[in-house]
C-alpha cells in the first residue's frame, strides 16, 4: 500500500534566502527566530539603512551583477535570478502562462507586455489594493466566490480585469478585509489606475495600467524587457 503525500502550501519563503530580498515585503521575515533565517534577516537589515525601516523605495536605475565571472555568466546569473523573483513574487506562475500573457499584450506595449498582463489580474488589484495580505490569499477569497467583478461573482484569480470594471467584495468577509486593511503598513501605496473606497471595501479600474510606472512596486530591480524576449520565445 502507497501512501499519497498531501500537496498542501508550504511557506515560500526558503528561496527567500539564496535571493537575500523580501520579495513579498512580508513583515512576518523579520522576527523569525531560527537559525536557518538567520543569514537572510542580516542582508535585509544591512540593505537598510535604519535599523527598523522595512519597507523603501527602490532606485530602478540600480543594476546589481555578480562581482566575479565572465560577462556571460553575470548576465546569464541575473537573468535567472530575475526571473525566479518575479515568479515568487506572483506566486508561482507557470513558464506556459508567462508566455500566453506576452503573446498577447505583445502589441500593446513591447518592452513591458508581461508587467501590465500581470498587474491586469484580478488577484494582483486586491494585493495592490491592501485587500489581501498576499497574492495567495487573494486567490482563495477570489475561488470562494467572495469578490465581485460588476455585479458578477468571479471565481478565476486569473480574470483580466477591464477599463471601467467595478470590484467589490461579499459582505460576509468585511470583517476579515478591514483587518487585513488594518494590519498592512499601506506600503507600497496603490496605483494610480484604481479608485478604492476603503469604507465600502470597491475598487474602480479608471484607467489603463500601460501608461503608469510600476518600476517603483517592486522590492528589487527587473529588466521587463529582457523578461518579455525570453517569454516571446
Amino acid at each position: 500500500m502507497t501512501i499519497k503525500k498531501h500537496n498542501n502550501y508550504k511557506p515560500l519563503y526558503k528561496k527567500f534566502i539564496s535571493l537575500r530580498k523580501n520579495i513579498s515585503y512580508n513583515q512576518k521575515i523579520l522576527k523569525f527566530k531560527k537559525k536557518k533565517w538567520q543569514k537572510l534577516i542580516f542582508f535585509l537589515k544591512r540593505s537598510n539603512k535604519t535599523r527598523n525601516q522595512i519597507y523603501k523605495n527602490f532606485d530602478s536605475n540600480l543594476y546589481f551583477i555578480s562581482k566575479f565571472g565572465t560577462l556571460f555568466k553575470k548576465q546569464h546569473k541575473y537573468n535567472l535570478q530575475t526571473k525566479q523573483k518575479i515568479n515568487l513574487f506572483y506566486g508561482g506562475l507557470t513558464k506556459k502562462y508567462m508566455k500566453r500573457i506576452v503573446a498577447v499584450n505583445l502589441e500593446k506595449n513591447k518592452s513591458k507586455s508581461l508587467m501590465y498582463g500581470l498587474e491586469n489580474r484580478l488577484d494582483s488589484i486586491l494585493y495592490r489594493s491592501h485587500f489581501s495580505s498576499s497574492l495567495r490569499t487573494a486567490r482563495q477569497l477570489i475561488s470562494h466566490g467572495h469578490i465581485l467583478v460588476n455585479k458578477s461573482r468571479v471565481k478565476n484569480s486569473s480574470y483580466k480585469v477591464q477599463l471601467g470594471d467595478y470590484i467589490e467584495v461579499s459582505p460576509k468577509i468585511h470583517f476579515l478585509i478591514k483587518f487585513n486593511i488594518g494590519n498592512s503598513s499601506l506600503w507600497p501605496l496603490p496605483p494610480k489606475n484604481l479608485c478604492i473606497n476603503y469604507k465600502t471595501l470597491q475598487i474602480i479600474y479608471i484607467q489603463n495600467i500601460n501608461r503608469i510606472n510600476l518600476s517603483t512596486y517592486f522590492p528589487f530591480w527587473v529588466d521587463w524587457n529582457t523578461l518579455s524576449q525570453y517569454y516571446k520565445k
